[in-house]
């Protein structure tokens, strides 16, 4: 995440050296921005299905032996990491709510496509 996240942590020294008059540079600034938002919610939504077909078999796996206090502690575990991955979420609602303000402020003449709008809302 930290490598998919550059361009938003040099997002002003980015947009400092983009002709932010020019549409066609803001259009290209916004693609690479857009195509790191969508990769990295590919990346979260990735480890989050792995995960969670990890905790399926384990559910399956207690459900036959109640008992088993490792596979519990096991379970466990695995579900805080869960969470912490989808907390990731909130990470990147903010930090891309940090670029697209500078971005918008700085790029004022260009719109944002609609289906780039929805992707943003579809989780909300």
């Amino acid at each position: 995440m930290k490598e998919l996240r550059k361009i938003d942590d040099n997002i002003m020294l980015r947009m400092n050296k983009t002709d932010t008059h020019s549409n066609a540079a803001c259009a290209e600034f916004f693609h690479h921005l857009s195509k790191a938002y969508v990769q990295r919610e590919q990346a979260v939504n990735y480890c989050l299905e792995v995960l969670d077909r990890g905790l399926d078999k384990q559910n399956d796996a207690l459900a036959k032996n109640p008992g088993d206090n490792d596979l519990k502690n096991k379970l466990f575990f695995e579900e805080t990491k869960r969470r912490w991955i989808f907390n990731e979420f909130t990470v990147e609602d903010i930090v891309r709510s940090r670029s697209l303000r500078v971005f918008n402020d700085k790029c004022r003449s260009f719109e944002m496509p609609a289906d780039f709008t929805e992707f943003l809302n579809k989780r909300k």
